[in-house]
């Protein structure tokens, strides 16, 4: 098994989910009826999903928790495959 180097992992993921997070603001301001789009948003900001300031915040705060998300994730997968789990 090859070690996973937490700092591209993090910033692989964390640029992955930003952009997906971006689609989905686009998708509610081109379809702003689509209630899928705004309950994605919904979980990374309380502004309304329409607005710009609603948009860069959860594509922000994404991309912080995707990369602090992936960086664990490396760190602990790292210290398992040393133990043989």
């Amino acid at each position: 098994m090859y070690p996973l180097k937490p700092g591209a992992f993090g910033l692989s993921f964390a640029a992955s989910l930003a952009a997906i997070t971006a689609i989905c603001w686009v998708a509610v301001l081109i379809l702003p009826q689509v209630q899928l789009a705004h309950r994605w948003l919904g979980l990374f900001t309380e502004a309304p999903a329409g607005s710009v300031t609603g948009g860069i915040t959860a594509i922000v705060v994404s991309f912080a928790a995707g990369w602090v998300t992936a960086f664990l994730m490396a760190v602990l997968y790292n210290r398992l495959i040393k133990t043989g789990a």
